[in-house]
Protein backbone atom coordinates (compact mmCIF):
# COMPACT_ATOMS: atom_id res chain seq x y z
CA UNK A 1 0.00 0.00 0.00
CA UNK A 2 1.33 3.45 -0.94
CA UNK A 3 2.29 5.97 1.72
CA UNK A 4 -0.46 8.38 0.60
CA UNK A 5 -3.15 5.69 0.93
CA UNK A 6 -1.91 4.82 4.41
CA UNK A 7 -1.97 8.50 5.35
CA UNK A 8 -5.54 8.84 4.08
CA UNK A 9 -6.61 5.81 6.13
CA UNK A 10 -4.98 7.28 9.25
CA UNK A 11 -6.59 10.68 8.75
CA UNK A 12 -10.05 9.41 7.81
CA UNK A 13 -10.19 6.94 10.69
CA UNK A 14 -9.78 9.65 13.31
CA UNK A 15 -11.86 12.21 11.40
CA UNK A 16 -14.76 9.79 10.96
CA UNK A 17 -14.94 9.11 14.71
CA UNK A 18 -14.82 12.83 15.50
CA UNK A 19 -17.45 13.48 12.83
CA UNK A 20 -19.83 10.98 14.44
CA UNK A 21 -19.20 12.50 17.87
CA UNK A 22 -19.93 15.93 16.43
CA UNK A 23 -23.26 14.67 15.09
CA UNK A 24 -24.11 13.27 18.51
CA UNK A 25 -23.18 16.52 20.25
CA UNK A 26 -25.40 18.87 18.21
CA UNK A 27 -28.84 17.43 19.15
CA UNK A 28 -27.74 16.95 22.78
CA UNK A 29 -26.57 20.56 23.00
CA UNK A 30 -29.78 21.82 21.39
CA UNK A 31 -31.85 19.83 23.90
CA UNK A 32 -29.99 20.74 27.10
CA UNK A 33 -28.62 24.21 26.28
CA UNK A 34 -31.48 25.41 24.08
CA UNK A 35 -31.42 26.95 20.63
CA UNK A 36 -30.42 30.44 21.83
CA UNK A 37 -27.47 29.18 23.89
CA UNK A 38 -26.34 27.08 20.95
CA UNK A 39 -26.35 30.31 18.98
CA UNK A 40 -24.00 31.83 21.59
CA UNK A 41 -21.76 28.77 21.37
CA UNK A 42 -21.63 29.21 17.58
CA UNK A 43 -20.31 32.75 18.12
CA UNK A 44 -17.35 31.27 20.03
CA UNK A 45 -16.66 28.79 17.22
CA UNK A 46 -16.91 31.54 14.59
CA UNK A 47 -14.56 33.88 16.47
CA UNK A 48 -11.87 31.26 17.09
CA UNK A 49 -11.80 30.69 13.34
CA UNK A 50 -11.36 34.39 12.60
CA UNK A 51 -8.71 35.05 15.27
CA UNK A 52 -6.44 32.60 13.44
CA UNK A 53 -6.28 35.20 10.67
CA UNK A 54 -4.16 37.46 12.87
CA UNK A 55 -1.21 35.24 11.98
CA UNK A 56 -1.61 36.45 8.38
CA UNK A 57 -1.63 33.05 6.72
CA UNK A 58 1.68 32.19 8.32
CA UNK A 59 0.94 28.63 9.46
CA UNK A 60 -0.17 27.48 6.00
CA UNK A 61 2.75 29.30 4.43
CA UNK A 62 5.19 27.68 6.83
CA UNK A 63 3.76 24.20 6.32
CA UNK A 64 4.53 24.71 2.65
CA UNK A 65 8.14 25.76 3.42
CA UNK A 66 8.78 22.83 5.78
CA UNK A 67 7.26 20.34 3.34
CA UNK A 68 9.44 21.50 0.46
CA UNK A 69 12.70 21.14 2.45
CA UNK A 70 12.91 18.20 4.88
CA UNK A 71 16.56 18.47 5.85
CA UNK A 72 16.59 18.23 9.66
CA UNK A 73 18.91 21.20 10.24
CA UNK A 74 16.99 23.36 7.76
CA UNK A 75 13.68 22.43 9.41
CA UNK A 76 15.13 23.26 12.83
CA UNK A 77 16.18 26.70 11.60
CA UNK A 78 12.78 27.27 10.02
CA UNK A 79 10.96 26.20 13.19
CA UNK A 80 13.06 28.66 15.23
CA UNK A 81 11.97 31.38 12.83
CA UNK A 82 8.35 30.22 13.16
CA UNK A 83 8.44 30.38 16.95
CA UNK A 84 10.08 33.80 16.82
CA UNK A 85 7.35 34.95 14.45
CA UNK A 86 4.61 33.79 16.82
CA UNK A 87 6.25 35.48 19.81
CA UNK A 88 7.39 38.76 18.27
CA UNK A 89 4.71 39.32 15.66
CA UNK A 90 1.60 37.26 16.24
CA UNK A 91 1.16 37.65 20.02
CA UNK A 92 1.86 41.38 19.61
CA UNK A 93 -0.99 41.60 17.08
CA UNK A 94 -3.32 39.66 19.37
CA UNK A 95 -2.63 42.07 22.25
CA UNK A 96 -3.60 44.96 19.96
CA UNK A 97 -6.64 43.22 18.47
CA UNK A 98 -8.15 41.85 21.69
CA UNK A 99 -9.55 45.18 23.04
CA UNK A 100 -10.90 46.00 19.57
CA UNK A 101 -12.67 42.64 19.38
CA UNK A 102 -14.16 43.10 22.86
CA UNK A 103 -15.70 46.38 21.67
CA UNK A 104 -16.61 45.60 18.05
CA UNK A 105 -18.03 42.06 18.29
CA UNK A 106 -20.85 42.62 20.85
CA UNK A 107 -21.74 46.05 19.44
CA UNK A 108 -21.54 45.55 15.68
CA UNK A 109 -20.92 41.95 14.58
CA UNK A 110 -23.04 39.96 17.03
CA UNK A 111 -25.24 42.51 18.83
CA UNK A 112 -27.64 40.49 21.01
CA UNK A 113 -30.09 42.32 23.25
CA UNK A 114 -29.66 41.49 26.94
CA UNK A 115 -26.63 39.25 26.36
CA UNK A 116 -23.85 41.76 25.71
CA UNK A 117 -21.80 40.71 28.76
CA UNK A 118 -22.03 37.05 27.74
CA UNK A 119 -20.77 37.92 24.26
CA UNK A 120 -17.85 39.87 25.77
CA UNK A 121 -16.87 36.83 27.88
CA UNK A 122 -17.08 34.65 24.75
CA UNK A 123 -14.81 37.08 22.87
CA UNK A 124 -12.19 36.99 25.65
CA UNK A 125 -12.35 33.20 25.78
CA UNK A 126 -11.93 33.03 22.01
CA UNK A 127 -8.68 35.02 22.22
CA UNK A 128 -7.37 32.88 25.08
CA UNK A 129 -8.35 29.71 23.27
CA UNK A 130 -6.19 30.47 20.26
CA UNK A 131 -3.23 31.65 22.33
CA UNK A 132 -3.28 28.30 24.13
CA UNK A 133 -3.30 26.41 20.83
CA UNK A 134 -0.08 27.94 19.45
CA UNK A 135 2.41 25.42 20.97
CA UNK A 136 0.24 22.49 19.88
CA UNK A 137 -0.15 24.01 16.41
CA UNK A 138 3.64 23.97 16.02
CA UNK A 139 3.78 20.29 16.95
CA UNK A 140 1.02 19.48 14.45
CA UNK A 141 2.61 21.59 11.71
CA UNK A 142 5.86 19.67 12.14
CA UNK A 143 4.02 16.34 11.86
CA UNK A 144 2.01 17.41 8.80
CA UNK A 145 5.08 18.78 7.01
CA UNK A 146 6.89 15.46 7.47
CA UNK A 147 3.75 13.45 6.59
CA UNK A 148 3.57 11.69 9.98
CA UNK A 149 -0.17 11.25 9.69
CA UNK A 150 -0.27 8.11 11.84
CA UNK A 151 0.79 10.19 14.85
CA UNK A 152 -1.42 13.11 13.90
CA UNK A 153 -4.44 10.84 13.50
CA UNK A 154 -3.89 9.23 16.90
CA UNK A 155 -3.61 12.70 18.44
CA UNK A 156 -6.78 13.94 16.71
CA UNK A 157 -8.69 10.79 17.66
CA UNK A 158 -7.88 10.92 21.37
CA UNK A 159 -8.25 14.70 21.74
CA UNK A 160 -11.51 14.54 19.78
CA UNK A 161 -12.84 11.93 22.19
CA UNK A 162 -11.84 14.15 25.12
CA UNK A 163 -13.39 17.20 23.55
CA UNK A 164 -16.78 15.79 22.67
CA UNK A 165 -17.04 13.76 25.88
CA UNK A 166 -16.44 16.93 27.88
CA UNK A 167 -18.82 18.97 25.72
CA UNK A 168 -21.61 16.42 26.02
CA UNK A 169 -21.04 16.01 29.78
CA UNK A 170 -21.03 19.80 30.31
CA UNK A 171 -24.17 20.32 28.23
CA UNK A 172 -26.11 17.72 30.20
CA UNK A 173 -24.98 18.57 33.73
CA UNK A 174 -24.20 22.32 33.65
CA UNK A 175 -26.51 23.58 30.88
CA UNK A 176 -24.32 26.68 30.53
CA UNK A 177 -22.57 27.92 27.39
CA UNK A 178 -19.93 29.74 29.50
CA UNK A 179 -19.02 26.53 31.35
CA UNK A 180 -18.82 24.83 27.96
CA UNK A 181 -16.36 27.42 26.66
CA UNK A 182 -14.22 27.35 29.83
CA UNK A 183 -13.88 23.57 29.59
CA UNK A 184 -12.66 23.96 25.99
CA UNK A 185 -9.97 26.34 27.27
CA UNK A 186 -8.79 23.99 30.02
CA UNK A 187 -8.43 21.08 27.64
CA UNK A 188 -5.99 23.05 25.47
CA UNK A 189 -3.30 22.75 28.17
CA UNK A 190 -3.75 18.98 28.38
CA UNK A 191 -3.62 18.72 24.59
CA UNK A 192 -0.14 20.25 24.45
CA UNK A 193 1.41 17.75 26.87
CA UNK A 194 -0.36 14.89 25.13
CA UNK A 195 0.92 16.27 21.81
CA UNK A 196 4.51 16.11 23.09
CA UNK A 197 3.99 12.42 23.86
CA UNK A 198 2.21 11.39 20.64
CA UNK A 199 3.37 13.83 17.97
CA UNK A 200 6.87 14.06 19.40
CA UNK A 201 8.78 17.18 20.35
CA UNK A 202 10.31 19.49 17.80
CA UNK A 203 13.96 18.85 16.84
CA UNK A 204 16.34 19.72 19.68
CA UNK A 205 16.87 23.48 19.88
CA UNK A 206 13.82 24.33 17.78
CA UNK A 207 11.98 26.02 20.66
CA UNK A 208 14.67 28.72 20.81
CA UNK A 209 13.13 31.64 18.89
CA UNK A 210 15.03 33.45 16.17
CA UNK A 211 14.23 37.08 15.48
CA UNK A 212 14.97 38.19 11.92
CA UNK A 213 13.23 41.45 11.15
CA UNK A 214 13.88 41.55 7.40
CA UNK A 215 12.90 37.91 7.01
CA UNK A 216 9.64 38.51 8.88
CA UNK A 217 8.85 41.35 6.49
CA UNK A 218 9.41 39.01 3.57
CA UNK A 219 7.27 36.29 5.17
CA UNK A 220 4.45 38.75 5.79
CA UNK A 221 4.71 39.98 2.23
CA UNK A 222 4.72 36.47 0.76
CA UNK A 223 1.84 35.26 2.92
CA UNK A 224 -0.30 38.40 2.51
CA UNK A 225 -2.42 37.01 -0.32
CA UNK A 226 -2.76 33.68 1.48
CA UNK A 227 -4.01 35.61 4.50
CA UNK A 228 -6.52 37.51 2.38
CA UNK A 229 -7.64 34.23 0.84
CA UNK A 230 -8.14 32.64 4.26
CA UNK A 231 -9.98 35.75 5.45
CA UNK A 232 -12.59 35.54 2.71
CA UNK A 233 -12.71 31.73 2.79
CA UNK A 234 -13.64 31.88 6.48
CA UNK A 235 -15.89 34.87 5.90
CA UNK A 236 -17.95 33.00 3.31
CA UNK A 237 -18.58 30.28 5.90
CA UNK A 238 -19.15 32.64 8.84
CA UNK A 239 -21.04 35.54 7.27
CA UNK A 240 -24.26 33.52 7.16
CA UNK A 241 -24.26 33.39 10.97
CA UNK A 242 -23.67 37.15 11.19
CA UNK A 243 -26.46 37.95 8.72
CA UNK A 244 -28.96 35.52 10.28
CA UNK A 245 -28.33 36.95 13.76
CA UNK A 246 -28.63 40.54 12.55
CA UNK A 247 -31.84 40.09 10.54
CA UNK A 248 -33.61 37.22 12.31
CA UNK A 249 -32.23 37.08 15.89
CA UNK A 250 -30.34 34.69 18.18
CA UNK A 251 -33.06 32.00 18.01
CA UNK A 252 -32.74 31.80 14.22
CA UNK A 253 -28.94 31.82 14.57
CA UNK A 254 -29.19 28.70 16.75
CA UNK A 255 -31.38 26.98 14.13
CA UNK A 256 -29.11 28.03 11.25
CA UNK A 257 -25.83 27.15 12.93
CA UNK A 258 -26.96 23.79 14.32
CA UNK A 259 -28.08 22.80 10.80
CA UNK A 260 -24.75 23.98 9.40
CA UNK A 261 -22.77 22.07 12.05
CA UNK A 262 -24.54 18.85 11.05
CA UNK A 263 -24.22 19.47 7.29
CA UNK A 264 -20.53 20.36 7.46
CA UNK A 265 -19.60 16.86 8.65
CA UNK A 266 -19.27 16.23 4.90
CA UNK A 267 -16.04 18.20 5.22
CA UNK A 268 -14.36 15.25 6.92
CA UNK A 269 -13.83 13.83 3.40
CA UNK A 270 -12.38 16.98 1.85
CA UNK A 271 -10.41 18.14 4.90
CA UNK A 272 -8.73 14.77 5.28
CA UNK A 273 -7.79 14.66 1.61
CA UNK A 274 -6.55 18.26 1.67
CA UNK A 275 -4.48 17.62 4.80
CA UNK A 276 -2.66 14.73 3.14
CA UNK A 277 -2.30 16.26 -0.33
CA UNK A 278 -1.04 19.74 0.64
CA UNK A 279 2.42 18.58 1.81
CA UNK A 280 2.51 16.13 -1.10
CA UNK A 281 1.77 18.95 -3.60
CA UNK A 282 4.30 21.20 -1.83
CA UNK A 283 7.02 18.56 -2.05
CA UNK A 284 6.64 18.69 -5.87
CA UNK A 285 7.57 22.38 -6.01
CA UNK A 286 11.05 21.58 -7.23
CA UNK A 287 10.00 18.78 -9.59
CA UNK A 288 8.51 18.80 -13.07
CA UNK A 289 5.39 16.64 -13.05
CA UNK A 290 3.63 17.32 -16.34
CA UNK A 291 0.95 14.71 -15.66
CA UNK A 292 -0.27 16.31 -12.44
CA UNK A 293 -2.87 18.56 -14.10
CA UNK A 294 -4.29 15.68 -16.12
CA UNK A 295 -4.55 13.49 -13.00
CA UNK A 296 -6.26 16.34 -11.16
CA UNK A 297 -8.76 16.75 -13.98
CA UNK A 298 -9.84 13.12 -13.55
CA UNK A 299 -9.89 13.39 -9.76
CA UNK A 300 -12.02 16.54 -9.92
CA UNK A 301 -14.62 14.79 -12.07
CA UNK A 302 -14.72 11.86 -9.65
CA UNK A 303 -15.02 14.32 -6.79
CA UNK A 304 -18.08 16.02 -8.34
CA UNK A 305 -19.73 12.63 -8.79
CA UNK A 306 -18.97 11.55 -5.20
CA UNK A 307 -20.30 14.74 -3.60
CA UNK A 308 -23.38 14.74 -5.83
CA UNK A 309 -24.13 11.19 -4.66
CA UNK A 310 -23.59 12.24 -1.03
CA UNK A 311 -26.16 15.02 -1.41
CA UNK A 312 -28.66 12.79 -3.21
CA UNK A 313 -28.33 10.17 -0.45
CA UNK A 314 -28.76 12.97 2.10
CA UNK A 315 -32.07 13.93 0.45
CA UNK A 316 -33.50 10.42 0.07
CA UNK A 317 -32.58 9.35 3.62
CA UNK A 318 -33.59 12.66 5.22
CA UNK A 319 -36.64 11.23 7.00
CA UNK A 320 -34.42 8.63 8.65
CA UNK A 321 -32.03 11.03 10.39
CA UNK A 322 -33.84 14.39 10.61
CA UNK A 323 -35.65 13.71 13.89
CA UNK A 324 -32.70 11.81 15.35
CA UNK A 325 -30.39 14.79 14.81
CA UNK A 326 -33.05 17.29 15.91
CA UNK A 327 -32.86 19.32 12.68
CA UNK A 328 -34.98 22.40 13.24
CA UNK A 329 -35.41 23.61 9.64
CA UNK A 330 -35.57 20.89 7.00
CA UNK A 331 -35.31 23.16 3.98
CA UNK A 332 -32.45 25.22 5.44
CA UNK A 333 -30.52 22.06 6.30
CA UNK A 334 -30.72 20.71 2.75
CA UNK A 335 -29.71 24.08 1.31
CA UNK A 336 -26.67 24.15 3.57
CA UNK A 337 -25.85 20.50 2.82
CA UNK A 338 -25.82 21.14 -0.93
CA UNK A 339 -23.56 24.17 -0.51
CA UNK A 340 -21.25 22.23 1.81
CA UNK A 341 -20.90 19.51 -0.85
CA UNK A 342 -19.83 22.09 -3.44
CA UNK A 343 -17.42 23.65 -0.94
CA UNK A 344 -15.97 20.25 0.00
CA UNK A 345 -15.35 19.41 -3.64
CA UNK A 346 -13.45 22.68 -4.16
CA UNK A 347 -10.94 21.85 -1.45
CA UNK A 348 -8.88 19.63 -3.78
CA UNK A 349 -8.27 22.40 -6.31
CA UNK A 350 -7.85 24.96 -3.54
CA UNK A 351 -5.05 22.97 -1.86
CA UNK A 352 -3.34 22.49 -5.23
CA UNK A 353 -3.36 26.21 -6.01
CA UNK A 354 -2.07 27.10 -2.53
CA UNK A 355 0.70 24.49 -2.58
CA UNK A 356 2.00 25.89 -5.86
CA UNK A 357 1.97 29.44 -4.56
CA UNK A 358 -1.07 30.75 -6.46
CA UNK A 359 -1.98 32.97 -3.52
CA UNK A 360 -3.23 35.94 -5.52
CA UNK A 361 -5.50 33.65 -7.50
CA UNK A 362 -7.09 31.94 -4.50
CA UNK A 363 -7.46 35.30 -2.75
CA UNK A 364 -9.37 36.70 -5.71
CA UNK A 365 -11.60 33.59 -5.98
CA UNK A 366 -12.53 33.80 -2.30
CA UNK A 367 -13.07 37.55 -2.42
CA UNK A 368 -15.48 37.28 -5.35
CA UNK A 369 -17.23 34.29 -3.76
CA UNK A 370 -17.75 36.36 -0.60
CA UNK A 371 -19.20 39.25 -2.58
CA UNK A 372 -21.48 36.87 -4.51
CA UNK A 373 -22.85 35.56 -1.20
CA UNK A 374 -23.51 39.05 0.19
CA UNK A 375 -25.17 40.30 -3.01
CA UNK A 376 -27.26 37.10 -3.27
CA UNK A 377 -28.45 37.39 0.32
CA UNK A 378 -29.65 40.99 0.00
CA UNK A 379 -31.22 40.22 -3.38
CA UNK A 380 -33.19 37.26 -2.01
CA UNK A 381 -34.08 38.33 1.54
CA UNK A 382 -37.42 39.93 0.64
CA UNK A 383 -38.60 36.81 -1.20
CA UNK A 384 -37.12 34.01 0.91
CA UNK A 385 -36.62 35.65 4.33
CA UNK A 386 -34.66 33.26 6.64
CA UNK A 387 -33.95 30.83 3.78
CA UNK A 388 -32.15 33.55 1.81
CA UNK A 389 -29.01 32.73 3.83
CA UNK A 390 -29.15 29.15 2.53
CA UNK A 391 -29.75 30.13 -1.09
CA UNK A 392 -26.94 32.73 -0.95
CA UNK A 393 -24.60 30.04 0.43
CA UNK A 394 -25.40 27.70 -2.48
CA UNK A 395 -24.99 30.38 -5.17
CA UNK A 396 -21.59 31.43 -3.80
CA UNK A 397 -20.37 27.83 -3.60
CA UNK A 398 -21.45 26.99 -7.14
CA UNK A 399 -19.35 29.92 -8.32
CA UNK A 400 -16.47 28.97 -6.03
CA UNK A 401 -16.32 25.33 -7.13
CA UNK A 402 -16.65 25.97 -10.88
CA UNK A 403 -14.05 28.74 -11.00
CA UNK A 404 -11.56 26.85 -8.79
CA UNK A 405 -11.81 23.78 -11.03
CA UNK A 406 -11.37 25.73 -14.27
CA UNK A 407 -8.29 27.55 -12.97
CA UNK A 408 -6.79 24.32 -11.63
CA UNK A 409 -6.95 22.63 -15.07
CA UNK A 410 -6.31 25.73 -17.18
CA UNK A 411 -3.13 24.21 -18.66
CA UNK A 412 -5.05 21.39 -20.33
CA UNK A 413 -6.60 21.33 -23.81
CA UNK A 414 -10.02 22.76 -24.67
CA UNK A 415 -11.52 19.30 -25.25
CA UNK A 416 -10.75 18.19 -21.69
CA UNK A 417 -12.01 21.51 -20.31
CA UNK A 418 -15.31 21.21 -22.21
CA UNK A 419 -15.82 17.63 -20.97
CA UNK A 420 -15.17 18.80 -17.42
CA UNK A 421 -17.67 21.65 -17.74
CA UNK A 422 -20.38 19.38 -19.22
CA UNK A 423 -19.97 16.81 -16.44
CA UNK A 424 -20.22 19.50 -13.78
CA UNK A 425 -23.27 21.20 -15.31
CA UNK A 426 -25.13 17.88 -15.66
CA UNK A 427 -24.41 16.93 -12.04
CA UNK A 428 -25.21 20.45 -10.84
CA UNK A 429 -28.58 20.44 -12.62
CA UNK A 430 -29.40 16.96 -11.29
CA UNK A 431 -28.75 17.85 -7.64
CA UNK A 432 -30.75 21.09 -7.85
CA UNK A 433 -33.71 19.32 -9.51
CA UNK A 434 -33.66 16.62 -6.82
CA UNK A 435 -33.63 19.29 -4.12
CA UNK A 436 -36.51 21.15 -5.74
CA UNK A 437 -38.47 17.93 -6.10
CA UNK A 438 -37.99 17.09 -2.43
CA UNK A 439 -39.06 20.45 -1.02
Amino acid sequence: MSKMKKNLIYVYSSTAVNGVLGLIFVPIALHYLGVSSYGLYSIFITLTGFIVLAELGFNKYFTRILSSNRNLEEQKANLQIAIGFYIYVYIFLIVILAPLLVYIVPNYIFPIEGKKNLVIIIVICSVLDYLLTIPTTLLKTNSISNERFDRLSKFNLVTGLWRYSLLIFSSIFFKSVIVLVCIILLRRVIEFFYGLKVLGNLPFGSWKPTFKRNLYKKILSDSLYLSVSQLFQLSVVAIGSVLVNRFFGIQSLGIYRSSFDIANKVWFISNGLGLVLFPRFSSKLSSKDNTLNLKLSKYLNVSWIVYSIIFILGVFTFDVYSDLLNIKSHEMFLLLLLGVCYNAHSNLGFEYLQAFGKFKTVAMINLISFLVLIISFYSLIDKYSFLSAGYAWIISQIFYSLITDLITIKGLGYRIKIINIIIKLVLLSTTILIYKGFV
